[in-house]
């Protein structure tokens, strides 16, 4: 039986391993149009890497693994499961963001140069890993301030609250 990740790391660790697969394994890779639930993170390089949430939602999964499971079709897996699971360790990323269109071009780009198309239901969810781990124990304590500091915006007119939007992001881009 195939046993769902444990922790972010080894959900990073998967996708690093389709990722890198994907290029030397057409096996691998041939349904990935048809994924709808994309897990991704961003590297230090500052690259986004993708992996269907079927493939890095199990502990230790490799492209042979995989291939071999879904050729059984009775291998164990299965999206449902794996999506269910990785939500503790992501976050989903609105279809209306600019977030959605970046990673939907680097996704089409990725597979593209195996002349694969993504599918129209594409959706995204990013890994919450290192610094952005929403269970490190510095963010945990901010969890609090973070939705003390949502309430507040509700209260903002337009103006002000843009001028909060241009700081954070101000803030945000000193943080890179």
């Amino acid at each position: 039986m195939v046993k769902l990740c444990k922790s972010a790391e080894s959900v990073k660790s998967n996708i690093d391993c389709y990722w890198e697969g994907a290029r030397k394994n057409p096996d691998l890779i041939k349904d990935a149009g048809k994924v709808r639930q994309w897990k991704v993170y961003r590297n230090n390089k500052g690259e986004w890497r993708f992996g269907p949430s079927r493939f890095v939602g199990y502990e230790r999964m490799t492209p042979d693994k995989y291939v071999e499971r879904k050729a059984a079709r009775s291998g164990g897996l299965s999206g449902t499961e794996t999506e269910q699971h990785l939500k503790q360790w992501t976050e989903n990323v609105p279809k209306s963001s600019k977030l959605h269109v970046q990673l939907l071009d680097a996704v089409s780009e990725f597979l593209g140069e195996v002349d694969i198309s993504v599918s129209r239901a594409a959706s995204f969810s990013t890994l919450m890993v290192g610094s952005d781990s929403e269970f490190s124990e510095e963010t945990q304590s901010s969890d609090v301030e973070v939705e003390a500091l949502v309430t507040l915006s509700k209260r903002l007119t337009p103006v002000h609250l843009r001028k909060l939007t241009r700081r954070l992001e101000a803030i945000h881009e000193t943080m890179r």
